[in-house]
């Protein structure tokens, strides 16, 4: 780990967690896109329902129980479990756009930190799982990246699934508004909506297996299946 003062830890979570970090997902609406173009959601209200529900039925059952382990392993040293993790989340992923998205995600994730991480004590499991993701016998799902990550970097599990929860409702936000007629205070307020919620979840999630893994989002996974067959896309996803 980089360290474990409280304020290093916090400042390393904030800039990870920034859009301004590039990891890629700006180019993914992660199934939004495929939503408003069926007339799924079509305003701030339907999109703050939406991202309420994908967070308590898919993400964060599904991504954020694999980050928990992920994290838990990364700090064991123990690599064959995080590849179970990563294959498992891979799996749970039915539509393949939300797959690739995933492992884009992860990859960029794993690349990025690879340089702020040089020379700081702990990082060898990010090195060897960035090494297996690399040569392919691991997807590099981002959830999984970012556990493994975050462990490296002295931030704490369930700090880590705040900032996937952060980043991923921000990237939504930001893909609705070139999508939707929403404000940037609609999209404030949709944001500050799913703190309690969010919060609440990550409490109960803290000590789920890895094999206890849950996703039910089947409108989602519709539209991101249909999303590839459009005439007209601004995302990859």
């Amino acid at each position: 780990m980089i360290g474990t003062d409280s304020s290093a830890s916090f400042l390393a979570a904030l800039q990870l967690a920034d859009s301004f970090f590039p990891s890629g997902t700006y180019a993914h609406s992660q199934g939004l896109e495929g939503m408003v173009t069926r007339g799924w959601v079509r305003n701030a209200d339907d999109l703050g329902e939406y991202l309420r529900n994908l967070l308590a039925w898919s993400i964060l059952p599904c991504d954020g129980v694999a980050l928990l382990n992920a994290h838990g392993a990364a700090g064991d040293g123990d690599l064959a479990t995080l590849v179970d993790i990563d294959w498992h989340l891979h799996a749970m992923k039915l539509p393949d756009e939300l797959r690739v998205a995933s492992g884009h995600a992860g990859r960029r994730i794993l690349d990025e930190t690879a340089p702020l991480l040089s020379g700081a004590p702990g990082c060898a499991v990010h090195g060897e799982f960035r090494r297996l993701v690399t040569e392919r016998e691991t997807p590099g799902t981002g959830a999984v990246a970012l556990g493994v990550m975050a462990c490296a970097f002295g931030i704490a599990g369930r700090e880590a699934l705040l900032m996937l929860c952060h980043s991923f409702a921000v990237g939504v936000l930001g893909a609705a508004q070139r999508l939707l007629p929403i404000t940037h205070s609609e999209a404030q307020r949709i944001l500050r909506s799913l703190h309690e919620p969010v919060t609440r979840a990550t409490t109960a999630l803290q000590h789920r297996d890895w094999r206890e893994m849950t996703s039910f989002a089947p409108q989602t996974d519709i539209a991101s299946m249909l999303h590839e067959h459009d005439d007209v896309r601004m995302f990859a996803s």
